[in-house]
């Protein structure tokens, strides 16, 4: 959906341009050189946790089949995102070459709630995750082919963000935790985009940036304070961001 989204926007504004290309098609446009700017966006991401709950003196086999699915329920949703971007391109003839580093914002805090009673007896059970991150760091090679005032590209390098996981469990046994864990997970980040290079070095710009990180949180906790873990926590996280930017090459 964000790929088709991504080439309609594109083919949108190729098709805008192309009385402009046509009067300036014996022109050449220099794209080499040093260029920076900003970029808002949407983004819609999701977190895929493998948590589980693990066969122990608290939980039987019967609590793992009925917990499981409800720990790897998918936890999504829909932020605004702010980028800056900075890069360098080289150029020979159509094709250009360079390196793009992209610092991207967003207020990604969403939370799957679930509750329920056992199979194995009759208490009740209240669950609460919360995935939280607000930023990426990424750096990409990138390569291009552009005619005249046009640029079309892809770019592909890894990334870097932090997040935080807490996951709440409570039961009428009566037992209740608390699992907190904050980490700094490395990733891959893809892009594809145009851009029409306007007048005094300006270029507008739009992208689609896909991003994934496959190991955002590690860990294991007890329920009910013994010396074994009743939970275990794994999960990966990945986004779709579709940008709208305007740049300036120097």
């Amino acid at each position: 959906m964000a790929a088709a989204l991504m080439l309609g926007t594109m083919t949108a504004m190729i098709s805008g341009i192309t009385p402009a290309f046509a009067e300036d098609a014996k022109s050449t446009q220099n794209w080499q050189g040093l260029y920076g700017g900003l970029a808002l966006g949407g983004a819609y991401s999701a977190a895929n946790p493998d948590s589980n709950a693990i066969v122990s003196p608290y939980f039987f086999a019967g609590d793992k089949t009925q917990l499981d699915p409800l720990l790897q329920r998918k936890i999504d949703g829909w932020d605004v995102t702010g980028s800056l971007l900075a890069g360098y391109d080289w150029q020979t003839g159509n094709i250009t070459y360079g390196l793009e580093g992209d610092v991207s914002v967003m207020d990604f805090s969403e939370t799957e709630n679930f509750s329920g009673n056992y199979n194995t007896n009759t208490n009740a059970f209240s669950s609460s995750t919360t995935i939280e991150t607000n930023f990426s760091l990424s750096l990409r090679p990138k390569i291009g082919y552009v005619q005249d005032r046009v640029q079309l590209y892809a770019s592909l390098g890894p990334s870097i963000s932090r997040f935080k996981t807490t996951h709440r469990f409570s039961d009428a046994a009566p037992n209740s935790m608390t699992f907190s864990d904050t980490k700094t997970a490395i990733g891959v980040s893809s892009a594809i985009g145009a851009g029409y290079m306007l007048d005094d070095g300006w270029v507008l710009r739009g992208d689609y940036v896909f991003s994934y990180y496959p190991d955002i949180t590690d860990g294991s906790d007890n329920l009910d304070n013994a010396n074994t873990d009743d939970f275990k926590y794994d999960s990966d996280f990945q986004s779709h961001n579709i940008r709208i930017g305007l740049i300036k090459r120097f």
